[in-house]
C-alpha cells in the first residue's frame, strides 16, 4: 500500500463551504488526527472520503486507484469506518457484529464465512479480549464496551484504512486510553492507515504520529504534534490562549478560564 490522497476536495452545504481545496496525503503506519473547531469540517471529510457526501470537485486515490470508481465490496476491503453514533438498539449478539466484518470477504455468498474467516475473527477476539462478551445483546453493553466492539470489527474487516469519527467523545479516560491504545498497536503492526477526528488535543498528541488542523475549509498547518500544538496555531483555530506543557517528551495544553 502506498497511501491515501486527497486532492483538492470541495464540498458545500448550500452556500456554505465547508471542505475547500482540501489536499492531504496519509501514509501507512500513521494515525493522523483531525482537529478543528466544532463545524470546520471535520466529521465532513470523512463523510466525503466514504462516499456518505458527494464531492462537487478534488479526487480521492488509495494506492492510486480512484476510490470512487471502486465497488462498494472492494471500497469496503479497503476502508473501514468507525461512526460517533452507531445503532446500539439492534436485536444482535456482540459474535453477530463481529462476523459483520468479513462480509466484505465472502468469496461464495451461498456457503457464508469459510475456516479463514473464523481465523481471523477468533485472532481479533483474543487480541481484544472479547470472549466474555461474544453471547451478550449488544444493546446490554455500555458505550466504552460497544466502541470495543466496533473497533474489533473494524479490525476483523482487515481494511488498509481505518477512519474514525469522534469515537472517544463519549467515552471516560481509561476507555479512551484503552481504545486508543489498541487502535494504535494495530496501525503499527499492519502499517494501516488511520485517521480519527477528535476533539481531545491532549489525547490527539499522545497517540497522532501527525495532527492537520482544519479552518474555514482549509488544512492552515499539519504536522507532528511537538510541531503544530502551539500557542499561535490554537488562537488561529479555537480563538483561544492555554498554557502549554512539555513533560516526559509529551505535549499537553492546560485552559484557561475565559478565552484570552
Amino acid at each position: 500500500m502506498e497511501s491515501l490522497k486527497l486532492k483538492n476536495l470541495k464540498y458545500s452545504y448550500g452556500d456554505y463551504k465547508v471542505l475547500n481545496d482540501i489536499s492531504y496525503n496519509f501514509f501507512p503506519g500513521e494515525l493522523v488526527g483531525i482537529l478543528g473547531a466544532n463545524g470546520c469540517g471535520k466529521s465532513t471529510l470523512l463523510k466525503v472520503i466514504m462516499g456518505f457526501l458527494e464531492k462537487e470537485e478534488g479526487e480521492i486515490y488509495l494506492d492510486n486507484l480512484e476510490v470512487e470508481k471502486l465497488s462498494r465490496k472492494e471500497f469496503a476491503k479497503k476502508i473501514s469506518f468507525i461512526a460517533q453514533k452507531s445503532n446500539q438498539n439492534l436485536n444482535f449478539t456482540v459474535l453477530e457484529i463481529l462476523k459483520l466484518g468479513r462480509v466484505p470477504h465472502i468469496k461464495n455468498s451461498f456457503k457464508g464465512l469459510d475456516l479463514e474467516d473464523d481465523k481471523i475473527i477468533d485472532e481479533v477476539i483474543k487480541k481484544l479480549n472479547l470472549q466474555e462478551y461474544l453471547n451478550r445483546d449488544i444493546k446490554s453493553l455500555s458505550g466504552g464496551e460497544f466502541q470495543r466492539i466496533l473497533l474489533g470489527r473494524a479490525f476483523i474487516q482487515n481494511s488498509e484504512v481505518i477512519l474514525l469519527d469522534e469515537p472517544t467523545s463519549a467515552l471516560d479516560i481509561n476507555y479512551s486510553l484503552e481504545f486508543l491504545e489498541l487502535l494504535k498497536e494495530e496501525i503499527k503492526a499492519k502499517s494501516l492507515i488511520g485517521i480519527i477526528v477528535i476533539h481531545d488535543i491532549n489525547l490527539a498528541s499522545l497517540f497522532c504520529d501527525k495532527i492537520l488542523f482544519i479552518k474555514d475549509g482549509k488544512i492552515p498547518i499539519s504536522g507532528e504534534p511537538k510541531d503544530v500544538i502551539k500557542k499561535e496555531w490554537l488562537e488561529k483555530v479555537y480563538n483561544f490562549t492555554p498554557e502549554i506543557l512539555n513533560l516526559e517528551n509529551n505535549i499537553y495544553i492546560l485552559p484557561k478560564r475565559g478565552k484570552k
